[in-house]
C-alpha cells in the first residue's frame, strides 16, 4: 500500500489488507501494487499495479531499478547482493543547489527522525490491523479453514463461523480460555437462523421465507417463496439492506426466490427413496408429509435422519413432517414365509396378509 503518511491516522479509511501487507509512505504519485512470486519458479516475479482503472501486470527483474508511479524501488533475493546498477542509481542526477553544511546536516537529521516515526507508526498499524488480529484468532483455532472462518465485523467484533454445532462449541471453549483478548463471537447456523428468525417475525411477520443459508457467511442468502412472497425490486433491496445491518459480518445478503413445488418435490422424492410409507397433505401455506406405519428401528432412524437433513437445508416453515407410529398387531402371533405365507392367529385360525 503506497500513500500519504496521514492515512495511518485516518482509522476510518483503513482498507482490509492481508496480514503480510506493507505500508510505504509517499505523499504524491503513489500506486498500490502487489509482488507476486511464482512458487514453482522463485526467480519469476510479477508486479501487479492496482490502479483505479484496473490492474496492470508486468514482469520484474531482480537487481534492476523499477518504477511504480512516483515510487522507485528494486528487488533482490536474500542470498544475492545489490548490483552496481542499483547501488549507483540516481548518482548521475544533477547536483542540487548547495546549502550551508549546518542546514544540510539539520535537514538530514530531521528526515531521519521523520522516517523513523513513519516506520514506527507503520509497524504499529500493521501489527494492529484487522488482518493481523484475524490471523491471531485463526491461529488459536488451528488454522482449519474447513471448520472455521474468521470474519471481521463492521461493529469491531470478530466473528467465527463454524461448520456445525460441535465446532461451534469447541470454538467457544477456545475463546473462553482467555487466550484472545479482543471482542469475538462464535456463529452457529442454527442459532443464527433462530436470531434472524425472531427479527423477521418482529419486522416482517407475514414474509413467507424458508431459511437463512450461511454456506458463505460473507454472502448469506435468505430463501423466500417465489409464489407467495410479493417482493418487488425495491422491497427486496430494502430487505437485503436491513438484514445486512443485523449481520455485521456479512458484506451483503442476497434474497433468493425458491419454487414451492421444488421444495415439496424434494421432500416427496427423498421419502420415496428411503422406502418409507407416507401420506401427503396440502394446506394453503404449506405441505405436510405424515410418515406412518409399524416402523422398525432401522426405518425410524432413516426417517429421523432424512427429516433432520431436510430441515437443515430447507427449514420447516413450508414443508413439515410428522411421524405416526402404529403397533404391529401381527407381532408375536406366528411366522410368515414368502409372499404367500400366513400368520396363525389361534387354534384353527390362520390369517393370509395377501390373497393366494
Amino acid at each position: 500500500m503506497v500513500g500519504p503518511a496521514a492515512a495511518l491516522t485516518e482509522t476510518g479509511q483503513l482498507p482490509e489488507l492481508p496480514a503480510d501487507a506493507l505500508f510505504i509512505p509517499l505523499e504524491q504519485g503513489g500506486i498500490n501494487f502487489e509482488v507476486l512470486i511464482d512458487r514453482a519458479e522463485p526467480d519469476r516475479v510479477t508486479l501487479r499495479e492496482l490502479r483505479d482503472a484496473g490492474t496492470d501486470e508486468r514482469p520484474a527483474e531482480f537487481n534492476r531499478p523499477l518504477r511504480i508511479g512516483a515510487l522507485e524501488l528494486a528487488l533482490r533475493p536474500e542470498h544475492l547482493s545489490w548490483s552496481p546498477e542499483v547501488l549507483g542509481h540516481g548518482q548521475d542526477a544533477p547536483p542540487p543547489e548547495q546549502k550551508p553544511a549546518r542546514r544540510h546536516a539539520a535537514a538530514a537529521v530531521a528526515l531521519a527522525v521523520i522516517a523513523a516515526l513513519l516506520l514506527a507508526g507503520g509497524g504499529y498499524w500493521l501489527w494492529n490491523t484487522p488482518q493481523r488480529q484475524a490471523s491471531e484468532l485463526n491461529a488459536l483455532l488451528g488454522r482449519d479453514s474447513q471448520r472455521f472462518q474468521v470474519l471481521p465485523g463492521r461493529d469491531g467484533v470478530f466473528y467465527v463461523a463454524a461448520a456445525n454445532e460441535r465446532d461451534s462449541a469447541w470454538a467457544r471453549q477456545v475463546l473462553a480460555r482467555g487466550d484472545y483478548n479482543r471482542p469475538a463471537q462464535v456463529l452457529s447456523p442454527q442459532q443464527e437462523n433462530e436470531r434472524v428468525g425472531r427479527w423477521l417475525a418482529d419486522h416482517y411477520p407475514h414474509l413467507p421465507y424458508y431459511r437463512l443459508q450461511l454456506d458463505d457467511p460473507r454472502r448469506p442468502q435468505l430463501w423466500v417463496s417465489q409464489q407467495r412472497a410479493a417482493l418487488g425490486g425495491p422491497a427486496s433491496q430494502a430487505l437485503s439492506q436491513r438484514l445486512a445491518e443485523q449481520m455485521p459480518y456479512a458484506d451483503a445478503v442476497d434474497i433468493v426466490p425458491v419454487d414451492d413445488a421444488a421444495a415439496a418435490s424434494q421432500a416427496e422424492t427423498g421419502l420415496s427413496r428411503q422406502a418409507l410409507p407416507f401420506t401427503r397433505s396440502e394446506q394453503p401455506n404449506g405441505v405436510t408429509f405424515v410418515i406412518q406405519g409399524a416402523l422398525d428401528d432401522g426405518e425410524l432412524l432413516r426417517a429421523r435422519r432424512f427429516v433432520d437433513d431436510y430441515y437443515r437445508q430447507w427449514g420447516g416453515r413450508y414443508v413439515q413432517f410428522a411421524i405416526e407410529l402404529k403397533d404391529d398387531w401381527l407381532k408375536g402371533k406366528s411366522f410368515k414365509y414368502g409372499n404367500q405365507g400366513y400368520v396363525k392367529m389361534a387354534t384353527g385360525h390362520w390369517y393370509f396378509p395377501k390373497p393366494l
